[in-house]
């Protein structure tokens, strides 16, 4: 697998997790409780460490 082929592969899995996370955050939102609350702050875990990844390659 050439170098381009990683590049797309890569970006394709962090669109999906970026929209899982936000998808973790709008579902909680709707809960009302612990419940709710857990979720919510396991998607903005989730888009911390994408954010994280993203502004470490920029160190």
């Amino acid at each position: 697998m050439n170098e381009q082929n990683k590049k797309v592969i890569t970006g394709i899995i962090v669109a999906v997790v970026f929209c899982v996370c936000v998808a973790l955050v709008i579902i909680g939102h709707k809960n009302i409780g612990l419940a709710g609350l857990g979720t919510q702050l396991l998607g903005l875990a989730g888009l911390l460490c994408l954010l994280g990844l993203y502004n470490n390659k920029y160190k």
